[in-house]
């Protein structure tokens, strides 16, 4: 893997948690559960899963849910909690690319924009493995920005009292490609990202490479797709 492809394993958790700061968990995982149809005592796949905040709301819906995920503090973060609220619930640390849990799950899902940080190859295999982790009949998710919207409000550079970033889309790579200038403390630090962002065609052709026939397409809200929705959705179920 280049540098460019590991940008994730240095990324500050101020600034993963930044981009859920205000979102609706229970909201979120109510159409997580809805779209994969589950239901209580059903085991489900979360990666990566973060400090476990849509993890956390399927368990309370009786789901049993495992998380992984490659920072050690939000694998604490999401066994402290689970432990606290006497909910039932695995999480492992671990690299995504290497899960491997042969048809344990009815269903697993990648939410909020973590799909794309890897090479194209190394998306296609980690979704692979997703298919892989659900039985026969399971369904898979992907949430991403919808790319198209992305590219038509497109900034450049954003700027507020704590970060500034500057961004680029990179047309060979199809990838936005972005430096993050952070307050932390008194001090300015530095850091950057590069995510691939598909069509809603590369992924549906991802989807039916890995096994997956195409259940749903929508923006986060359930909605059909469209080219002006915010949100990209796909639910595949596995066919094989």
């Amino acid at each position: 893997m280049t540098g460019t492809e590991e940008w994730f394993a240095s990324f500050p958790d101020q600034l993963w948690l930044r981009g859920v700061r205000h979102a609706d968990d229970a909201a979120q995982a109510a159409q997580v559960a809805k779209l994969l149809r589950l239901r209580p005592g059903q085991r489900a796949l979360d990666v990566p899963c973060g400090r476990g905040r849509i993890a956390f709301q399927l368990a309370g819906r009786g789901i049993s849910v495992v998380g992984v995920d490659a920072t050690r503090r939000h694998i604490r973060g999401a066994r402290a909690r689970f432990r606290r609220n006497g909910l039932p619930g695995e999480f492992i640390r671990g690299d995504m690319r290497e899960i491997d849990f042969a048809e344990r799950f009815h269903a697993a899902y990648n939410w909020s924009g973590s799909f794309g940080y890897f090479s194209d190859r190394g998306n296609a295999e980690f979704l692979q493995r997703l298919a892989d982790a659900v039985r026969p009949g399971g369904r898979v998710l992907v949430e991403q920005a919808n790319r198209e919207k992305v590219l038509r409000q497109f900034a450049t550079r954003t700027e507020s009292p704590d970060l500034r970033t500057r961004g680029r889309w990179n047309p060979r790579t199809q990838r936005v490609e972005s430096t993050w200038q952070y307050l932390d403390g008194r001090r300015w630090r530095q850091t950057r990202s590069s995510i691939r962002l598909y069509t809603p065609a590369q992924l549906s052709a991802l989807f039916r490479n890995a096994g997956l026939g195409i259940e749903t397409l929508c923006d986060r809200d359930g909605k059909p797709f469209t080219r002006g929705s915010r949100r990209l959705i796909l639910v595949g179920r596995k066919t094989r």
